[in-house]
């Protein structure tokens, strides 16, 4: 699941199960209240998950990010409530093939 599956394989897991498989990766918390936001901040400005909003843009255009297991192609595209897996608060971020990060939203 970790290194395959796909996000309808991700909205069907427990939280239990989410935080087993994921537990082990960096994670971020951020605030319920700062989402919508725009997937540029999110990544280099509400998390460090890059470390420049350029960083992050390049990353994005370069079809480096997924967000749930999908890519991210639209440097202009907001991340929102409807992206917390199964509404368990958590958000899974992937940058390139095998780095994962888990934003919790609080």
């Amino acid at each position: 699941m970790l290194f395959g599956g796909n996000s309808e394989d991700l909205k069907k897991l427990d939280e239990r199960t989410f935080l087993a498989v994921f537990g082990d990766v960096p994670s971020f918390d951020i605030a319920k209240e700062d989402l919508p936001c725009n997937i540029l901040d999110l990544l280099a400005v509400k998390t460090a998950i890059l470390p420049s909003k350029g960083e992050a843009r390049k990353m994005v255009q370069g079809n480096g990010i997924a967000i749930n297991k999908d890519k991210v192609t639209d440097i202009n595209a907001d991340v929102t409530g409807a992206d917390i897996v199964n509404g368990h608060h958590y958000i899974l971020a992937q940058k390139g093939k095998k780095n994962y990060f888990i934003i919790h939203v609080k």
